[in-house]
């Protein structure tokens, strides 16, 4: 069968959509592959092909990746277009959107079935079914279709997979990986925390797994001999979390005596034995997940505690692995103390480079839940409306009680000194980093482009409260994405 894997577009209007590395379509491919399909992906904010490119091709089977924001309205309007030039073609939706509502999406004539949780397995047999000709998909689990008068069939949740190393490798040729800025391995799925803004425990079920140290390793040799990649970044709140897993790691990597380098999101406390045997294993930076300095804010939202959080960073700092912290502002429940206290925490940490972005509520999130009980939010009524939600979220409702006024204020001072913040502190506490200017002006250079680029995403954010003048000048001088006509509902 021949499938095709679509990542929609996750841009507003003319404003350009970020680029994520697409891992988990990557792992479907591979699964897909791996059962005989012919597959193809498709990065629609990388790639401007539309489905009329692809009539040649002819696929059987097309899949969504769709999360709550812009791209719903990309994935829409490509379905019905597809719809209409491949008429026997059947279009499947999956991830965190569909997964949480797949009763609306399924309302929309275009799509055919819904993939609710990990898509590998589910897709797979969906694909196998519909290649015999007498599709059994009742027995699919984890999988949500139409019945004969286009009422919504939910078949029970699939088994939660236990053993990630049996799946196969990502499909890494489906794509440029050069055109990528962060290479990222998944390496687990689920958490033990159960942080109230997070949709993890949902999706996952309650449930975690974990890839091995060994196989995470191998992977990284794959993408260095055959890609030529030479920093990758691990997703998954348990790369860092499963200690153990984590030192086998360290010690097979740094027995390897490799050059590659790797960086990690790190959400709880971690000892100093730990930390040094990151930095010996490569690990160049962490991305500090904070989320708040108030205390009464993390308890609110089940989070750690504010003092684990300082002593990680400074044994961060201390063994020369850049942490950059990653807070929210405006939660549901939020006072001016509990902004401050923030702001008073980045002090204390001598102003660190740092992430900061306004609080969104998303589905299946039990903040969602609270924001909607409480009448903070209002649900979108159709699909095309949730297209808008994060945006409207982040620039016309304040969930607050702090002054919208001095939110906008401290992201004004944020966008201003994203890049002068970072290079003022390396050249404080970690020097020796520009020295690779002269050892390693590779790695050097890479690191400033990167730096650059992200420096332009975060001016150009639109869910990241109201955008600075400097935004708006980048913005209007990239060339603008034609506008596509969107199929009427």
């Amino acid at each position: 069968m021949k499938i095709l894997l679509i990542i929609p577009s996750r841009s507003y209007g003319n404003m350009p959509g970020y680029t994520k590395f697409p891992d988990e379509m990557l792992s479907i491919g591979g699964m897909l592959e791996s059962r005989g399909h012919t597959v193809r992906l498709i990065d629609s904010n990388l790639d401007k092909r539309q489905p009329t490119d692809f009539v040649a091709f002819a696929p059987d089977l097309i899949g969504f990746s769709v999360a709550t924001g812009p791209n719903i309205d990309d994935a829409l309007f490509k379905s019905c277009e597809f719809k209409k030039l491949l008429p026997g073609v059947k279009i499947v939706w999956g991830f965190r959107h569909p997964s949480a509502y797949p009763a609306e999406v399924l309302a929309e004539p275009c799509v055919d079935y819904v993939v609710i949780g990990a898509g590998e397995i589910t897709l797979a047999e969906l694909a196998e079914s519909l290649e015999k000709g007498k599709p059994e998909i009742d027995s699919i689990q984890g999988l949500a279709w139409k019945d004969g008068q286009e009422r919504t069939v939910i078949n029970p949740p699939r088994s939660f997979l236990p053993d990630l190393d049996s799946l196969p490798d990502p499909a890494w040729h489906l794509i440029d990986i050069k055109r990528y800025s962060d290479i990222t391995l998944n390496t687990s799925r689920g958490c033990p925390y159960k942080c109230t803004f997070c949709s993890d425990a949902s999706f996952w079920g309650g449930d975690m797994c974990d890839l091995s140290a060994e196989r995470i390793v191998a992977q990284m040799e794959r993408l260095h001999q055959e890609y030529g990649v030479k920093h990758i970044y691990f997703s998954g709140e348990r790369f860092v979390l499963n200690r153990q897993r984590l030192r086998d790691f360290c010690n097979l990597v740094i027995a390897k005596k490799w050059k590659i380098t790797w960086n990690a999101p790190v959400s709880g406390g971690l000892d100093e034995e730990t930390v040094k045997l990151m930095a010996r294993s490569g690990c160049a930076s962490v991305l500090l997940e904070i989320e708040s300095g108030s205390q009464r804010i993390l308890s609110f939202v089940n989070k750690g505690t504010v003092a684990e959080m300082e002593q990680t960073f400074w044994l961060l700092v201390k063994h020369r692995i850049i942490p950059t912290i990653f807070m929210y502002y405006g939660f549901p429940s939020e006072t001016v103390e509990d902004f401050n206290e923030s702001l008073n925490l980045l002090r204390r940490l001598d102003n660190p480079p740092y992430l900061y972005m306004k609080f969104v509520p998303y589905p299946e999130t039990k903040l969602f839940d609270y924001c909607v009980e409480h009448g903070l939010v209002a649900l979108p009524k159709t699909l095309h409306e949730w297209t808008y939600f994060p945006i409207k979220c982040a620039n016309e409702i304040n969930l607050s009680q702090i002054p919208q006024k001095m939110m906008d204020d401290a992201m004004s001072v944020f966008r201003r000194s994203y890049a002068t913040r970072r290079v003022r502190f390396m050249l404080r506490h970690n020097p020796a980093f520009f020295k690779m200017a002269f050892q390693r002006p590779g790695e050097f250079f890479r690191s400033v482009w990167d730096l650059g680029k992200y420096y332009i995403d975060v001016l150009l954010d639109p869910t990241n409260g109201s955008e600075s003048w400097l935004g708006r000048i980048v913005r209007k001088a990239r060339p603008k994405k034609p506008t596509l006509n969107q199929p009427g509902r």
